[in-house]
C-alpha cells in the first residue's frame, strides 16, 4: 500500500529545505521529554522527516532518535545534516512509505507528525494515524500538525474529495501536490477513531510573504486500553 506523492521526492532532490524545527515542535519535546533522565531512554520518531531539522534537533537533545520518509533524497539530505554536525551520529533513518512502517508495536514514546500526514487524502490520513497507534506506546505522546481552510490556496486547483485538493495554485502549497484541510473537530475525530485522547489543540495564524497560514497543532496521547 503507497501513499508517497513522488512530488515530494524531486522537491527534496532539487533543493534542501527546513533547517530547523519550529517553536511548537520543541515546545512539544521540552514539556513532555526534557525531564527524562537518562534522555536516551526516549525513543522519538520523526514522522516523514524531510531534510531532517527535527532529528538534528532530536538527537542533539540526547534522545533516542528514528526517523523516516519516503523520499530517498529528503533521507540522503538528512543524513549529510547529521554527518556534518556530529560526524558519527546514533539514529536510525530509513526510506520508508508511510503506510509501510517496520517498526514494532508500542516501540516509541513519542511521534513528531511535522504537516507530513496532512498532504494525504483523508483515507490514507486515517490510516497514518493507525498506524501511530501500534507503534507508539500506551499514553506515549503525539504532536501533528495540519492546515486549516484559511490557507491561502485552499480551494484552489483541483478538489479531489471533500477539502482535499492538488494542482494548487496560491500560497506555499502551491506544487506541493496533495494537501487536505482540516479543522478541531475532524482532526479531534480522526485521531479518537486511531485510539488517541486529545490534549490540546492550537491555532497559529498568521502571514509569510504575502500568504496567509493556519496551522493547526494537536497534542494526544495514546489509550492504554486500546
Amino acid at each position: 500500500m503507497k501513499s508517497f506523492d513522488e512530488t515530494w521526492e524531486k522537491i527534496h532532490s532539487e533543493k534542501v529545505w527546513g533547517q530547523y524545527p519550529g517553536e511548537s515542535v520543541i515546545r512539544f519535546v521540552a514539556r513532555n521529554f526534557y525531564s527524562a533522565n537518562p534522555r536516551k531512554e526516549i525513543k522519538l520518531l520523526d514522522f516523514g522527516c524531510g531534510d531532517g531539522a527535527i532529528t538534528w534537533y532530536l538527537l542533539r537533545e540526547g534522545f533516542d532518535v528514528y526517523a523516516f520518509d519516503g523520499s530517498e533524497s529528503a533521507i540522503k539530505n538528512t543524513r549529510a545534516k547529521l554527518e556534518r554536525e556530529f560526524g558519527k551520529y546514533d539514529a536510525d533513518l530509513r526510506v520508508r512509505d508511510a503506510l509501510e512502517l517496520d517498526y514494532p508495536e508500542n516501540f516509541f514514546d513519542g511521534v513528531i507528525d511535522n504537516a507530513c500526514i496532512c498532504q494525504n487524502r483523508i483515507a490514507n490520513i486515517q490510516k497514518m494515524y493507525d498506524e501511530i497507534a501500534r507503534i507508539i506506546k500506551p499514553n506515549g505522546k503525539l504532536f501533528t500538525s495540519g492546515f486549516g481552510k484559511e490557507t491561502s490556496g485552499y480551494g484552489t486547483g483541483r478538489e479531489i474529495e471533500k477539502d482535499t485538493f492538488t494542482d494548487i495554485t496560491k500560497g506555499h502549497f502551491s506544487g506541493l501536490g496533495i494537501s487536505h484541510f482540516t479543522d478541531e473537530d475532524e482532526m479531534n475525530g480522526i485521531l479518537e477513531k486511531s485510539g488517541f485522547q486529545v490534549l490540546s489543540s492550537d491555532c497559529y495564524k498568521y502571514s509569510d510573504r504575502g500568504a496567509f497560514v493556519d496551522n493547526l497543532v494537536t497534542i494526544a496521547e495514546r489509550k492504554a486500553n486500546i
